[in-house]
């Protein structure tokens, strides 16, 4: 079966991506260099497909790049198909995003009790009659005893359907913030460095120790109430959108009055290779959205028919700009 236009376009593409990933490895040799001219001399759609690539890479964030420089050998001289032809930029940036974008999860918390890894979600029966429900990107411990029933949620986000035991209280432990539960429905999420407690049912308190011992920091939450933990303490208690929050349970995600940049931010939660938005200023516009989890594409299309933007696909990447 002969290829359809969109076939050969995509293909050439990946292709492109293929050569630029082999000459920027550090491991290529000129001979490398020399069959990817002949792959681009091959039609004039090789060599568009391979400059596109270049010129999108021109356009990555000026921080990509320079993770890229901080990761370099001082001294170390570039490569002749460096200097001459393929932008330091472009390479640089293409490397970085290959590297940091395919399976870090597959890093994270390997030895963790239950874990889902990036667009997974399962639900885990505990021992006391518990259900903790994963999200994407996820691993904690279950630490249980005669006098606590405790959850180290290590990174990601999970909801809790806590069962009743006054003799032993429930608590989930993210950082050094602890959310205690008596009969309740909540939600965690943690960064690794901050994060949030959403309570959906019930009641659940928050604290934080201090350096000392003594209890710095501590709050109360209603259904329907939201704080956030960090580096500075807990943030006071606010009101938040119980179905927005575990709109992750029925495979959507729903936020509303959140910038361009804050909802693809989300969106990377779910996608192993993460969409880059290239332009800053389109970044700052304002969105409301619901995406299906399950179709996200579906709703990037859709987006290119409400805000001034194109998506770009290179490959296995994303772009907008």
């Amino acid at each position: 079966m002969s290829e359809t236009p969109a076939q050969r376009r995509e293909r050439l593409q990946q292709e492109a991506v293929n050569w630029h990933l082999r000459l920027t490895s550090g491991s290529a040799d000129p001979a490398a260099a020399e069959a990817c001219a002949q792959w681009r001399r091959q039609s004039a759609e090789h060599d568009q497909a391979y400059r596109d690539l270049e010129a999108l890479w021109q356009q990555l964030p000026a921080a990509l790049q320079a993770d890229r420089r901080r990761r370099g050998r001082p001294g170390r001289r570039r490569p002749v198909w460096l200097r001459h032809g393929v932008g330091l930029a472009a390479a640089a940036s293409l490397l970085v995003a290959a590297l940091a974008g395919f399976y870090p999860d597959y890093w994270q918390q390997p030895w963790a009790d239950y874990r889902t890894r990036i667009g997974e979600q399962t639900s885990v029966a505990l021992v006391d009659g518990s259900i903790a429900h994963l999200n994407t990107d996820t691993a904690l411990d279950v630490v249980w005893n005669d006098n606590e029933r405790r959850v180290v949620l290590l990174r990601g986000e999970a909801e809790f359907e806590v069962a009743h035991d006054p003799q032993r209280p429930f608590r989930v432990v993210a950082g050094t913030t602890s959310t205690e539960a008596l009969g309740t429905r909540f939600v965690v999420r943690y960064d690794g460095n901050s994060g949030s407690v959403s309570l959906l049912q019930g009641k659940v308190r928050a604290s934080r120790p201090s350096p000392h011992g003594a209890q710095a920091d501590s709050a109360v939450l209603a259904p329907g109430q939201r704080l956030h933990f960090g580096a500075s303490g807990l943030s006071a208690p606010e009101a938040a959108d119980s179905s927005a929050v575990a709109a992750w349970r029925r495979g959507r995600l729903i936020a509303n009055f959140i910038t361009l940049g804050e909802a693809v931010a989300e969106i990377n939660r779910y996608r192993r290779v993460p969409i880059r938005l290239l332009d800053a200023e389109l970044a700052q516009r304002p969105v409301n959205i619901a995406v299906d989890l399950e179709h996200i594409d579906n709703w990037l299309d859709a987006l290119q028919q409400t805000l001034p933007l194109t998506v770009v696909k290179a490959g296995p990447w994303l772009f907008l700009r």
